[in-house]
């Protein structure tokens, strides 16, 4: 191509000058599937020839948003608006922004570096009238050098979205996806279509020299003694190191604690350079309920041959110990569920972690941190990100490392329903091993992480059985993690093991390692106390419930809310808004539970589904920790709502109140599993 993409790659902040793009007067410009190619439109960057005239755009942010903004999209959380939403996927969107004159100004041994951390998903971008490159993915960073491009006054540029992927969405085919746009928002059983382009994560100009870092890789433990910390640093050798690098740790004030000086000698090129530093004395990061979770502050600076500062990067970090342990009872071949931290066997009790929003490129830092902490406030200790989604933004992982919240990442790999077997050809593979590359890249040195996943409910042709690091993409994917971070535990999928699910056919014959289900209840309850389901959970033998959930309606009032035109009964797929979330109607066990007859009310269902979730989950719960050491946690599929669900298994609507079985889930929190070695 004589415009080839720009190689992605994850950019850290230099030391030099860096000038955000985020918050600028950028503008929107809507245009049929390429009308924007006619007439020389992008060399003289004005569109002539629009569908949708210019309006405001918020950077970051979706295309949604601004047209909404503009009053040109009805509020999609709203009855049925959704669908008045989906022509949007169907045209090209341009974001227009004039840069500010003396942004940029540099010298003649400097590049211009254009980077940017999110992009949703496939599109051009324009500057001057020069097509710089191009870009395929979300799931990458991208950084383009337009030194020679560049202007000092009067530049243009232009980030241009094409249509993207047609459909990725619940039920489909894993093996036929294409890996380049999350798939939750083409539609799942909690979350409508609303196909999200747009900017999602930050944008901004650089400008460096020939001295910028190398790919260095930090990573943190603590050693047996919990008061020795160690660094272990890994640097690229993929280019030449012209001059020296220094690794500083310090006080979040400041104070130094130990250096670590790196001569350019020391590294040898075309090799994964490896250093370790000892720490002694050092303070624990703790996971919540644990204790405190001290943080440090690590900087890596460049320097010249002449010993001149370059660029730097700087970073929180924390020392913890992580060991995994047969659960108590376990069979010889299980792998390990029982999770040792700083020295404490530790029940995992967390919810899976889904995006905020349908258009999560519109969700600031204000929202991550009003639920992170609720988590935290609520007593939970872990959170799996669900592989159907994104990488976690950078203020998610901050957030968890500040609140003592673990993290298990999956990479964008999700069951299909139909198929849910991952693609085996080189490009989709090759394409996985860079995704895989970038997360470990921007991710690895938090102390927060604590898994990587290689993606949701993948399993064999038959859907039988999980798949395991035998499968051709998930044996790339094992490749890349043992080369850039061998210090992260690393699943193939979730489930994984011998079986999917939890069935009491399974009990008793130890094959149950990381099991799913059931999102609802296991069986109708025979008696008010739920006796039946109590037995359910305790007789399994499941070392680890990583998905589990019963369902429950939200609030009456956030119902009558966003019902939009229509009413909230009937509790049937001949209401719009119930048909979409049709797997969490339970008007048929309603009618079981109330001698055949449907709720009169939406209140009179709403206290019913509470309930019913409320004491189910909890029993569920509640069961799981009792069986500890035997069962090492329970991962409550799902924590809260992207989008207005009459109903859903969340115990989190989506205005962010608690339904009644979080509020329940205090107690059960806080009662005491860990045993000190």
């Amino acid at each position: 191509s004589a415009h080839p993409s720009a190689k992605p790659r994850a950019r850290k902040p230099s030391m030099y000058r860096l000038f955000s793009l985020a918050g600028l007067n950028w503008e929107l410009v809507g245009t049929k599937p390429y009308y924007w190619k006619l007439d020389r439109q992008m060399e003289r960057m004005k569109i002539t020839q629009p569908e949708e005239k210019p309006v405001p755009a918020p950077v970051p942010g979706s295309v949604q948003q601004a047209l909404f903004n503009a009053g040109i999209l009805p509020d999609w959380n709203i009855g049925t608006n959704y669908r008045q939403c989906e022509w949007v996927e169907n045209r090209h969107w341009l974001y227009f922004l004039d840069l500010p004159d003396g942004i940029v100004q540099y010298e003649k041994n400097e590049r211009v570096n254009l980077c940017f951390l999110g992009l949703d998903n496939c599109g051009e971008i324009w500057l001057n009238g020069q097509l710089i490159g191009d870009f395929e993915t979300a799931y990458h960073s991208y950084c383009f050098d337009i030194t020679d491009k560049i202007q000092l006054s009067n530049n243009r540029l232009c980030i241009l979205f094409t249509s993207p992927e047609r459909y990725e969405g619940q039920v489909y085919w894993t093996s036929r996806t294409q890996i380049v746009k999350p798939r939750f928002y083409y539609n799942w059983d909690w979350c409508p279509r609303i196909v999200q382009t747009g900017i999602w994560d930050d944008l901004f100009i650089e400008i460096t020299d020939d001295h910028l870092l190398p790919d260095i890789y930090t990573y943190t433990e603590l050693l047996p003694d919990l008061t020795t910390g160690v660094i272990h640093i890994r640097i690229s050798g993929k280019n030449e190191q012209k001059g020296d690098i220094n690794i500083c740790l310090s006080e979040t004030d400041g104070r130094i604690i130990t250096e670590l000086r790196i001569c350019s000698n020391e590294l040898v090129p075309n090799k994964m350079n490896c250093f370790t530093v000892n720490v002694p004395n050092i303070n624990r990061w703790n996971i919540n309920n644990q204790g405190s979770q001290t943080l440090y502050n690590l900087r890596c600076t460049s320097f010249d041959p002449e010993n001149n500062p370059h660029d730097q990067w700087q970073r929180p970090v924390g020392f913890r110990r992580i060991e995994w342990k047969s659960c108590a009872n376990a069979s010889p071949e299980a792998t390990p569920w029982l999770c040792c931290i700083n020295g404490i066997d530790t029940f995992l009790q967390g919810v899976n972690w889904t995006p905020l929003r349908v258009l999560f490129a519109d969700v600031d830092e204000s929202l991550y941190r009003e639920r992170l902490l609720q988590y935290k406030e609520l007593g939970f200790n872990i959170l799996r990100v669900w592989g159907g989604a994104i990488l976690e933004k950078e203020c998610f992982y901050r957030l968890c490392d500040e609140f003592g919240l673990l993290v298990w990442q999956e990479f964008p790999l999700s069951s299909s329903g139909i198929n849910n077997t991952p693609p085996d050809d080189s490009e989709r593979i090759g394409r996985m091993k860079d995704i895989v590359d970038e997360y470990i890249l921007r991710r690895h040195y938090h102390p927060s992480l604590v898994i990587w996943s290689g993606g949701n409910e993948l399993y064999d042709e038959a859907n039988e059985h999980p798949l395991n690091f035998e499968h051709a993409m998930l044996k790339a994917i094992a490749r890349t993690v043992e080369e850039k971070d061998p210090f992260h535990r690393l699943l193939p999928a979730s489930p994984s093991g011998p079986v999917i699910y939890n069935d009491p056919k399974h009990y008793g014959h130890g094959i149950q390692w990381d099991v799913h289900g059931p999102w609802t209840l296991p069986e109708e309850p025979i008696d008010k106390f739920m006796s039946n389901i109590r037995s359910y959970w305790q007789n399994s033998d499941a070392l680890l419930h990583s998905e589990a959930g019963v369902n429950g309606a939200s609030p009456v009032s956030l119902i009558k809310r966003y019902c939009g035109s229509y009413q909230p009964l009937p509790i049937s797929v001949d209401n719009p808004i119930w048909a979409q979330f049709s797997w969490w109607m339970e008007e048929d066990a309603f009618r079981k539970a109330h001698q055949g007859n449907a709720p009169v009310s939406i209140e009179e269902y709403v206290e019913w589904s509470q309930e019913r979730q409320c004491y189910g989950l909890s029993i569920a719960l509640t069961e799981a920790k009792h069986r500890f050491p035997a069962c090492g946690g329970f991962l409550i599929w799902m924590g809260h709502d992207c989008f207005p669900c009459p109903s859903n298994t969340s115990i989190i609507d989506y205005e962010g109140n608690l339904k009644p079985v979080a509020q329940s889930f205090y107690e059960i929190m806080k009662s005491k599993t860990q045993n000190p070695n």
